[in-house]
């Protein structure tokens, strides 16, 4: 028995003794927030790997490559292919111009590409969530940066629990600088939008 553990005499006419004893799982000794654990996963090799390589190369294109692509319209009028003109308060998506007074038509194809998108999820969510969706796409790419600069996972749980010096700060810094360019491109070519 422990010293704060003492025991009292039974109360009662029972022979059961009560012991004055701390709570275990006491909310003074509990935090409000599990603590962070790290996740470094594995690189993994595939048919479906490569093909998931191969969406998120085509899908980071055609977010990268599409504000570049001209589309004549005639005299006067921008020649970007997708555009949404503030200034002017006109959206141009190749053929098609909608006005600000037409927000009809761009209230109508929001709610269809949002029913897309559920049917699509329903249907294919492992297929969109999985290879085609945005957080998927970009999470990807953050992680194969994070591969080549600090290395594979096992490299990279070795950088995490070595204490700090002039190579885990050079990665680190590496690392970070890579993803805030990989940031401020993707805004960049939103903004070229």
């Amino acid at each position: 028995m422990s010293d704060s553990a003492a025991a009292t005499p039974a109360t009662g006419s029972g022979s059961v003794q009560q012991h004055e004893v701390e709570a275990v799982n006491s909310a003074a000794y509990r935090t409000l927030y599990k603590a962070r654990e790290p996740i470094y996963p594995k690189l993994v090799h595939g048919f479906y790997r490569r093909l998931k390589w191969i969406v998120l190369f085509a899908t980071l294109g055609v977010y990268y490559i599409l504000p570049w692509i001209r589309w004549p319209r005639g005299l006067g009028e921008p020649d970007q292919a997708i555009l949404i003109d503030f200034p002017n308060r006109r959206f141009y998506f190749f053929f098609i111009e909608l006005w600000a007074d037409e927000l009809y038509y761009v209230t109508g194809l929001l709610i269809i590409a949002a029913l897309g998108l559920f049917l699509a999820t329903a249907l294919f969510g492992r297929i969109w969530c999985g290879y085609a969706c945005p957080q998927t796409v970009w999470t990807d790419m953050f992680i194969a940066v994070e591969r080549m600069i600090e290395g594979d996972r096992n490299k990279r749980m070795r950088l995490a629990k070595q204490p700090w010096n002039g190579e885990k700060i050079m990665k680190k810094t590496a690392k970070h600088v890579a993803w805030i360019f990989i940031g401020m491109a993707t805004g960049g070519a939103w903004i070229f939008y």
